[in-house]
């Protein structure tokens, strides 16, 4: 292990200002793909809003080891395990069965798993994992009274190439990638005025004649995700997550030219430990 000397004010600042530098270029393109994709539902305003937020929050935790202790650099052994789990805020955006643009609100999920990041340049790692994670949207119908709520729950690999590079004490991380999931168990639950019916989720990619008693959606997807967070000397970190799901999630019903065409899309916050 190797100490260095401690670092000055003017150094703290300058580094913070790299790592706002670097999340801001990182996370732009992100943030462009969900306002042109979500429509109304995400406003520009609340990107703002969050992005602020959780910069700060990463600036915070940048701050407390660099103010308080030395700068210390770790041997890299070349291959990490870690733990992560968080907060999922998503949607389904795309096209319903009359071809109109849907209309959904944020849904609350979450979730949780491993990974482990391998090494294969200097500062350069592939990051393969395995989550628990729910996904999901809401959906609200004035006129008619009618409240619907849809959760899906997926076993997800994502498989990253992340770029973590010593700042101060700990590591900066930025990542990029696809994952694939499928679909293990969901619920859609529907309440007009006082009544409330919920149906289980049946995962197939036809459900042409099907019964009406299930509610189906295709038990594959498959997008990109992006992320960028800060590491600690001692192994938590704590990231933001983007994430676009590439392929329809709704069956097909034997309809000719069906127009329509559901997509997963979400962000979120996730923290962990890293071994």
């Amino acid at each position: 292990m190797v100490f260095q000397r401690r670092s000055s004010g003017p150094e703290i600042v300058s580094n913070l200002n790299k790592l706002f530098e670097y999340s801001c270029r990182e996370f732009a393109p992100c943030y462009i793909l969900f306002v042109t994709f979500t429509g109304t539902f995400i406003t520009e305003e609340f990107l703002i809003m969050k992005t602020k937020s959780c910069i700060l929050l990463l600036m915070l935790l940048f701050l407390v080891p660099q103010t308080f202790g030395q700068l210390r650099k770790k041997v890299d052994p070349g291959i990490h395990f870690g733990v992560v789990g968080g907060l999922n805020i998503q949607s389904i955006i795309g096209k319903d069965y009359w071809g109109d643009k849907l209309n959904n609100d944020l849904f609350p999920g979450f979730h949780a798993g491993g990974n482990v990041i391998l090494t294969f340049a200097p500062d350069f790692y592939i990051q393969p994992g395995i989550l628990f994670s729910v996904k999901g949207a809401k959906q609200t119908i004035l006129t008619d009274n009618i409240k619907k709520t849809t959760r899906l729950s997926y076993i997800e690999i994502p498989v990253n190439v992340l770029f973590r590079p010593q700042l101060g004490d700990g590591h900066l991380l930025i990542a990029a990638g696809p994952y694939a999931a499928y679909g293990i168990m969901g619920k859609e639950r529907t309440k007009i005025g006082p009544i409330t019916t919920e149906l289980t989720v049946k995962y197939v990619s036809d459900a042409t004649d099907r019964p009406t008693s299930y509610v189906y959606y295709r038990g594959f997807d498959a997008g990109a995700n992006v992320y960028v967070g800060y590491e600690l000397f001692n192994g938590i970190f704590c990231q933001i997550n983007g994430q676009m799901g590439l392929l329809k999630i709704n069956p097909d019903y034997g309809i000719t030219d069906d127009p329509a065409s559901k997509k997963n899309i979400g962000f979120g916050i996730s923290a962990g430990y890293r071994f």
